[in-house]
């Protein structure tokens, strides 16, 4: 049997209901498992999951319109034309709670994000009050949109896409800004960045931007009422939001708790000095920024040598560097001094974010590794030791402090003679 011949003579109208059905279908159990993975309103997946289910309705609103359920009931065709002014609030709203900036995964979702979809879900709730006959006849193209009432319905349709284009493109813009922010920040905070750079949120945004305007376009040219155009969008729809559901379940929240406000740091003796000059560099060129940052701090010169002489200590001598989770928090903890006045020694008196001082430290413990004629231990191996996650982020690392590969490193050292092969 020639299966080619047989999927042509399909009814294209049976092929694109099949692709929205289950792109309806499976975007209503992604945000499903979403939102039970969730284990309160608060977490990032709980928005997400509404955001999918959400995006799920426009495939329901074809449905409809092909099936021709909107000629009998056109009122239903107002949540769904309604609905995607929310997605870009929602998305906005997963972002903020994975970033979770202030450390209050539990504070009260900020109800502004909301103000303007809902005035447009209002507007849109206008189209109840044109008659029916008219309403479904023009959602369902049966009638010829020439008349007073049909060209109000075209007027109203496109106030609402255009509210809806802004809207979801003013989220985005300010979604992406504050992953650039986090991306900034995260240096501050950790040691090891993977997952945290939330790269695959950046490149959805992206991707949801490049749909949003392609999907717009096909139908402002019917280019999705082709049987390759239409395939193409749907396939395109079901592999993002797949994509977003897999990496949304896997993705934690960035900042934890938010710190307590620091304590007063206790006068330092004097003849305190900085016990280890080579750890790291001096002030950074932002010094003046850092200043001004800091301005309010309590900190003396004589409280940042001791909290640098303490960090050091830790750092380099105790080797808590290999704790490959190592954050600012835990460094505080580990030498009893606030997390903010860490931070400010760091960038005041050492001249360096916590992520470069402490890939510094593992860097520097690798080369000595490396250069060991008597070690056998694979590059990866030493990466995992001095507490890297990966091997790319390790090689990363390693180019930037040293000028040079590990492998190359070895070599030139006299290592381990099979290093080619690590």
């Amino acid at each position: 049997m020639d299966w080619a011949s047989n999927l042509s003579d399909y009814p294209l109208e049976q092929l694109k209901l099949a692709l929205l059905t289950a792109g309806f279908s499976q975007s209503l159990l992604v945000a499903v498992m979403l939102i039970a993975y969730a284990r309160s309103k608060a977490e990032p997946r709980f928005y997400l999951g509404v955001f999918v289910g959400l995006y799920g309705l426009t495939f329901l609103a074809e449905i409809t319109s092909m099936t021709g359920v909107l000629t009998v009931a056109p009122g239903l065709a107002v949540p769904l034309i309604a609905a995607p002014m929310f997605l870009g609030p929602l998305l906005y709203l997963y972002i903020t709670k994975v970033v979770n900036r202030e450390g209050e995964l539990s504070a009260p979702v900020n109800r502004q994000h909301f103000i303007a979809p809902a005035i447009g879900a209002v507007f849109t709730s206008g189209l109840l009050f044109v008659p029916t006959d008219a309403f479904g006849g023009f959602i369902t193209q049966d009638v010829d949109p020439a008349t007073p009432v049909d060209f109000l319905i075209v007027l109203m349709l496109a106030v609402v896409l255009l509210v809806t284009f802004v809207i979801t493109l003013i989220y985005i813009i300010k979604g992406y800004a504050l992953l650039n922010r986090n991306s900034a920040s995260i240096r501050d905070e950790f040691s090891n960045l993977d997952r945290k750079r939330l790269r695959w949120l950046k490149v959805s945004l992206i991707n949801i931007s490049l749909l949003w305007v392609v999907t717009m376009a096909a139908d402002w040219t019917d280019w999705s009422e082709a049987s390759a155009g239409f395939i193409a969008l749907s396939v395109w729809e079901l592999l993002s939001f797949y994509v977003m559901a897999i990496l949304g379940l896997r993705q934690g929240v960035i900042f934890g708790p938010q710190s307590p406000p620091p304590a007063p740091v206790a006068p330092v003796p004097p003849g305190s000095a900085r016990d280890d000059p080579d750890a790291g560099p001096g002030p950074s060129e932002g010094r003046q920024e850092a200043e001004q940052k800091y301005s309010k701090s309590g900190l003396t010169q004589r409280d940042m040598d001791r909290i640098a002489a303490k960090i050091r200590q830790a750092v380099h001598a105790d080797g808590i560097y290999r704790n490959s989770d190592l954050s600012l928090t835990q460094l505080s903890k580990c030498i009893g001094v606030q997390a903010p006045y860490v931070s400010q020694t760091l960038t005041q008196e050492i001249g360096s974010t916590f992520y470069d001082f402490i890939a510094q430290a593992r860097v520097r413990a690798a080369m000595e590794m490396l250069a060991d004629p008597d070690s056998s231990e694979s590059v990866l191996s030493v990466a995992l030791t001095v507490g890297f996650n990966t091997k790319s982020t390790f090689n990363a690392a390693f180019k930037r402090v040293s000028g040079t590969t590990p492998t190359e490193w070895r070599r030139s050292c006299g290592g381990h003679r099979n290093s080619a092969a690590g």
